[in-house]
């Protein structure tokens, strides 16, 4: 349980980096993902665990996959904040944790507890109150980024089961596959190199490096289908209270509504042995 909740805290620590960022006109985004993955890369082969050359076709692929996914779901993304606008593109990005659960609870046969299904039906209800679809305008767009987050959340599970115990040459292979991608970019776009962006890059590289640890070691100790509902709420949950006290944001009533019903479905989540 203390992984799933490390795993969050960097989660939400990510969340409160990247407005941050937005904010400096300055900053060149893509080359800030650059130095990101750049460090989580070297993080990553200085973790201790299993070799690389214990690494088999399946860990390379899965690893190589997920690290594209990462990074192309980000540039989906930020084309749907284009496209549909903030809330919408983020409420459909929660909403995919519908994909990595149905996978857990169809092909996994992991058991789960009616008060746990209320709890999952709860947060999805509050995902859809708190996504405002007024600003709709590409289906292609949210559909590709629903099914990128969805399948990359479900790839770390498959990970978890057939993978090796040691996640390093996993993330060796997911973070270096989205930094040579993310280079191709930069590269395609001709922009000049821009060592302050690379260096606040650097900075948000621990957190997500950190993030996906957690989230892979609380995989091996909690079944998938409770992860993914309470690590995508409570980090939605601990985002308002960030909203709140750092951003100075405000809620309406129908959020409030959500929030609180979010609340409850988390509640209900954690009712199971062992947790």
């Amino acid at each position: 349980m203390i992984s799933l909740l490390l795993s969050i805290i960097m989660s939400v620590l990510i969340a409160n980096l990247l407005p941050f960022f937005t904010k400096v006109k300055s900053i060149i985004i893509l080359q800030v993902f650059l130095g990101n993955y750049f460090l989580a890369s070297i993080f990553s082969f200085v973790d201790k665990g299993s070799p690389l050359s214990a690494a088999g076709s399946f860990e390379i692929i899965t690893g190589s996959i997920t690290g594209i996914l990462f990074f192309a779901t980000f540039l989906i993304y930020q084309h749907n904040i284009t496209k549909n606008g903030v809330s919408l593109s983020v409420g459909v990005m929660r909403f995919s944790v519908v994909i990595p659960i149905l996978m857990a609870l169809m092909v996994f046969g992991e058991p789960i507890l009616w008060l746990n299904l209320a709890g999952i039906i709860l947060v999805l209800i509050a995902f859809a109150f708190l996504t405002d679809t007024r600003s709709f305008h590409s289906i292609l767009w949210l559909g590709l980024l629903f099914l990128g987050t969805g399948i990359a959340d479900s790839i770390l599970k498959l990970y978890e089961q057939y993978g090796l115990e040691s996640s390093r040459p996993f993330m060796i292979y997911l973070f270096g596959s989205a930094m040579i991608f993310n280079l191709l970019v930069v590269l395609l776009k001709k922009t000049q190199f821009h060592f302050s962006s690379f260096c606040f890059g650097m900075i948000l590289g621990i957190p997500n490096r950190l993030t996906t640890k957690y989230f892979l070691d609380a995989l091996q100790q909690i079944p998938a289908s409770i992860v993914y509902p309470i690590f995508a709420a409570s980090v939605v949950v601990l985002g308002v209270f960030s909203d709140i006290m750092i951003w100075k944001k405000k809620f309406n009533y129908k959020q409030r509504i959500a929030l609180a019903i979010m609340v409850a479905g988390i509640a209900l989540l954690y009712f199971r042995t062992g947790i």
